[in-house]
């Protein structure tokens, strides 16, 4: 029954990826054609900023997670995790809106936007700098719930959380061109956001409000190295688009968002499918059950190698046609290549996802802290570099260069020093980067359609087969189509 739990549980994530993708392909190109390149561009550096102040959480989702998976079963304990995580946040986020708000007038005046969005973009930030407060709560609750497998609602918030801003930012772009309205309506968002976490963490257990001392101390003296990956985490996936505007100014960094944007699709493909992993790990480890911890590992290296192969392989072979499409056909003449190279990028990233969620869950933070702290200010310098003598292009380069520097380090733990898990290893990363590699030839050489879809064809049957060869796999579609078919007989707890 609990393995089910955590297979429905990748499901629901699926299905947030699947909602949030679509969402995403549709609003992109009409917020880029009713903003236009710069205004879009400074609105994807509200959120950017956004995104680098959760630095100061600690990686506290992560931590509460961990916790609150290892002791799920004590209701008073639950709570002191809760109540003590969100003591800790709240000292972080008021830190976190002064130094923002401080550092609207060296923001501004750095990435220089014109005169008419000046003033605008300097007032929204100090409206980000309030956000901060209820976006870092969020990240609390959201690590509570994931911890119980509650996957369903985790998810329906972040749509929430995701969904709405965007799409109200294209719709008040359409009455009033002002990026103050629009960092007010993600403030809202974000407020109802915590307000709905709340009312239904309280029907979950009993929310006392009483943080401990010693609660406080472990999980702070386990942040050190949390706090490491996350700030690393957040300036890979943020800070280069800051310094993409530096460099290189807001329209630039606007189309650098867009394509690092439709690339961390597939980083949460395998997100979805590894996220489960942390609380599973944490729960295995801690009762010294390493084979079946291993197996769970094997498993989710493999589904993620196939998806994202198929997935990236087919972004890639098709990108000209794709982008043509979705923006422009003279947006994808001049933009393509970048696109290609930041999609490869973040697929050899995703590779090692299993990898590293299983070393959180199994608190082996410190290896994967130093490895993202590395490699993330060595691809910011790469970025800043690179941009400079190179333009797009250069940044494209530096997100490659980081991904095959960090992606395949978390393998290099001692853990995963066995015969069994190094070969499947192996054989899941060639799995995984031919297709790719291939997909990037036939790009590369400007192939015609009709190879791109034979191509295409062999690649979806094999990725096709080769899941259906896997008897988890056909179980778990077995077991969330009855799900599907049978919903009135789920109990409340087996409802994710």
């Amino acid at each position: 029954m609990a393995t089910n739990k955590y297979i429905k549980a990748v499901y629901y994530n699926f299905a947030y990826f699947l909602i949030s993708s679509l969402a995403f392909l549709v609003l992109t190109p009409l917020a880029i054609r009713v903003m236009g390149g710069e205004f879009y561009g400074l609105w994807m550096i509200l959120f950017a900023v956004g995104q680098l102040s959760v630095i100061g959480t600690f990686g506290i989702s992560s931590i509460v997670n961990k916790f609150a998976s290892e002791d799920n079963e004590a209701q008073d304990t639950q709570s002191a995790i809760l109540s003590s995580a969100i003591v800790i946040v709240l000292c972080m986020a008021l830190a976190a809106a002064v130094i923002l708000f401080f550092l609207r007038s060296f923001l501004a005046e750095n990435i220089n936007p014109s005169p008419i969005y000046f003033s605008q973009f300097k007032i929204a930030l100090a409206v980000y700098a309030l956000m901060i407060i209820p976006q870092f709560l969020i990240r609390v609750f959201q690590g509570f719930f994931l911890s119980q497998i509650m996957n369903r609602f985790a998810r329906t918030m972040d749509l929430l959380n995701s969904l709405l801003p965007l799409l109200g930012g294209v719709l008040l772009a359409l009455l009033y061109k002002n990026l103050i309205i629009l960092a007010l309506w993600n403030l809202l968002v974000g407020l109802l956001v915590l307000a709905l976490y709340v009312f239904k963490t309280r029907q979950i257990i009993v929310l006392n409000w009483t943080p401990t001392r010693a609660m406080i101390k472990r999980m702070l003296n386990f942040s050190v190295f949390m706090f490491i990956e996350s700030a690393a985490v957040i300036l890979f996936q943020q800070f280069d688009r800051l310094l993409v505007a530096f460099t290189l100014g807001p329209a630039a960094s606007g189309v650098y968002s867009v394509a690092t944007g439709a690339a961390s699709r597939i980083s949460m493909i395998a997100g979805n499918i590894t996220e489960v992993l942390v609380p599973y790990a944490s729960r295995k480890h801690s009762q010294d059950e390493n084979d079946a911890l291993e197996r769970i590992v094997g498993k989710a290296s493999f589904y993620v190698s196939l998806i994202v192969a198929l997935v990236g392989g087919l972004l890639i072979i098709w990108m000209k046609e794709l982008l043509s499409l979705w923006i422009s056909p003279e947006y994808a003449a001049a933009n393509s290549g970048l696109f290609c190279v930041i999609i490869l990028a973040y697929s050899i990233l995703s590779l090692s996802r299993p990898a590293h969620q299983t070393l959180v869950g199994m608190g082996k933070v410190k290896r994967t802290a130093l490895t993202y702290l590395t490699a993330s200010v060595v691809m910011l310098a790469a970025v800043y570099g690179l941009s400079l003598r190179l333009g797009l292009p250069g940044a494209g380069i530096a997100n490659l260069a980081m991904a095959v520097l960090l992606g395949m380090n978390f393998y290099l733990h001692r853990w995963f020093n066995r015969r069994r898990v190094w070969q499947r290893f192996l054989t899941d990363l060639a799995l995984g980067i031919l297709p790719l590699v291939l997909a990037l030839i036939f790009f590369g050489l400007g192939f015609s359609w009709h190879y791109k879809l034979l191509y295409s064809i062999l690649l979806l049957i094999l990725t096709i087969s080769l899941l259906f060869k896997d008897p988890d796999f056909i179980q778990s579609v077995k077991l969330v189509w009855a799900k599907l078919t049978n919903r009135g007989q789920a109990t409340e707890k087996d409802d994710l």
